[in-house]
Parts: structure tokens; C-alpha cells; sequence
């Protein structure tokens, strides 16, 4: 009897880390939906200092990486809409290498999982890009982002990254569409698995349409992405573009 209860309570404790892991990462994606980086911030602090079972290790290591690569990207954007270039660029950079530092820690401990590499990619890509679009081109050609599609080829997640790493040109709707299809494919999610990403893909595919002139394909795939994330800064911001451009 008391062995069943050791172990009923081992599971617990097992059970409550989990459950806290996966709320850290819902609140990292909403920080960075509302372009929030002391909120980004605060909760990686929170987060790093979370003592996991070593089962659960790899996707601690993966929402770090997650985190920062979302807090780089806040933080660079936050410079072009008027912050002070050299604190943005200096924090984006050190976010960048901790994302890295986090996504080849998440690899290591758990090597098919595609979406470290994935993030690997990303964040290895941004440095020569701070200041400028994010798809710098470097990480479409990166040993990471390779090893991801080897390993899930079809994953949204991975997909979404390529489509990031792949500049703008006359393919661009067509890569975002296909991003799109595989995260409507994708079964449910299930805990302990990544679940980033589909409203960020519908809003990339939004800009797209955007940019071609195709204001009601725009505002179609915009308000699914704030279905999906209502309070996506933005796809609000991009809505609105379409919205005026009738």
C-alpha cells in the first residue's frame, strides 16, 4: 500500500510539472501575439527556473528556445515602430543566442524533435537580419532546418519555418497555403506536444494576399488567424490594412 502511494503520488507531482510547462508555453504564445516582451521576459524567467522530471527536459529546452525566438522577434519589431535601435537590436541579439542555446539543449536531450532544429534554424537566421525582414535567407540553407524537414517533412511547425527562412517572391501565397493545409491536416493537439503556430501561418498567408492586392483573400485568412488568436497584434494591424485598402 504504501509503494501505491509513493507511486500515485510521484505521478502527481509528474502530472502538476506537465500541466505547469504547458501553461508557461500558452502564456509565452499570447505575450507574443500582443507584442508583449516584458510579459515574453517575466515568463522565461518563471520558466527557466522550473525544476522538471528529466522526462520532461526536452520541452522545457524547447519552450526556452520558443520564448526567446518569440522575444527576439518582439524586440526587433518593437525597433522598427520606433524604439531605440541600439537597446532592440542588443536584446534581440541575446535572445537569438538564447534561443539557440535552448533549441540545440532541446535536440540533444530528445534528437527527433523536429521543431528544436526547426527554432534552431530560425534563431540562427536572424542575426544578419535584426534590422531588416526577419527571412534573412541564411536559415533556409541551415544544417538545422534540414535535419527538421528530414525528420517531419509534414509538420506545420517545420513548414511554417521554411516558409519564414524563404524570401518574399511570386511563390510566397502558394508556400503559405501549403503551411496552412498541413496545420488543418495536423491532428489535435495532445499534451507535451508543440502547438504554436497556425494563427502566425494565417497571418503570414494574410500579408501575403495583401501585398498581391487581394484585400478580401486577406481579411478571410486574417480573421481566421484571430480566431484562433483574438488578440493577435498583428493580424489586427494587418486586418485593418485590408480593411481600408476596399
Amino acid at each position: 500500500m504504501l509503494a501505491a502511494g509513493a507511486a500515485l503520488f510521484s505521478l502527481s507531482c509528474f502530472a502538476e510539472t506537465s500541466e505547469e510547462l504547458e501553461d508557461a508555453a500558452a502564456r509565452l504564445q499570447y505575450a507574443f501575439y500582443t507584442a508583449d516582451a516584458q510579459s515574453l521576459q517575466n515568463v522565461l524567467r518563471e520558466l527557466e527556473g522550473y525544476d522538471v522530471d528529466e522526462r520532461l527536459e526536452p520541452l522545457k529546452s524547447h519552450h526556452l528556445a520558443y520564448g526567446y525566438w518569440k522575444l527576439a522577434q518582439t524586440q526587433t519589431h518593437a525597433r522598427r515602430n520606433g524604439g531605440s535601435a541600439r537597446d532592440a537590436s542588443g536584446s534581440a541579439a541575446k535572445a537569438v543566442k538564447t534561443c539557440i542555446a535552448h533549441a540545440r539543449a532541446a535536440r540533444e536531450r530528445e534528437p527527433r524533435l523536429a521543431e528544436a532544429y526547426a527554432i534552431e534554424a530560425a534563431c540562427d537566421g536572424m542575426p544578419s537580419g535584426l534590422l531588416g525582414n526577419f527571412a534573412s535567407g541564411s536559415c533556409a540553407r541551415s544544417r538545422a532546418l534540414r535535419t527538421a524537414l528530414s525528420l517531419d517533412p509534414q509538420g506545420p511547425r517545420v513548414l511554417l519555418v521554411e516558409a519564414l527562412c524563404s524570401p518574399r517572391d511570386a511563390n510566397d501565397i502558394a508556400r503559405w497555403r501549403k503551411v496552412v493545409e498541413a496545420f488543418e491536416r495536423a491532428p489535435p493537439g495532445s499534451p507535451g506536444k508543440p502547438d504554436w503556430g497556425h494563427a502566425e501561418a494565417l497571418a503570414q498567408l494574410g500579408a501575403g494576399y495583401l501585398q498581391q492586392g487581394n484585400a478580401v483573400a486577406a481579411r478571410d485568412a486574417l480573421e481566421r488567424a484571430l480566431v484562433l488568436a483574438p488578440d493577435y497584434a498583428d493580424a489586427q494591424g494587418l486586418l485593418a490594412q485590408a480593411a481600408a485598402s476596399r
